[in-house]
């Protein structure tokens, strides 16, 4: 993970937000795709991919609640918290 001016970078699989965390912010993809799990207890579900001018997270802005899903980076991925 790299400190740019407009942003964090990820790489393929780094997780942004975990499923469980306290969330207080949120995140706007810069560049690449970043895909929305859920753990089950079946298993990983993907709820969405999300691209480039996407934004993410905001609910823990109002709410201050635990993260409902994790959110990786899908190959490199710039995003801005």
């Amino acid at each position: 993970m790299g400190q740019g001016a407009l942003g964090t970078l990820y790489g393929d699989g780094d997780a942004i937000v975990r499923q469980g965390e306290l969330g207080d912010c949120m995140y706007v993809v810069q560049s690449g795709e970043v895909e929305v799990v859920q753990a089950t207890p079946h298993g990983e579900q993907r709820l969405a991919v999300l691209g480039t001018g996407a934004f993410f997270g905001e609910m823990a802005v109002f709410e201050r609640e635990l993260r409902s899903a994790t959110v990786r980076a899908l190959g490199e991925t710039r995003a801005l918290k």
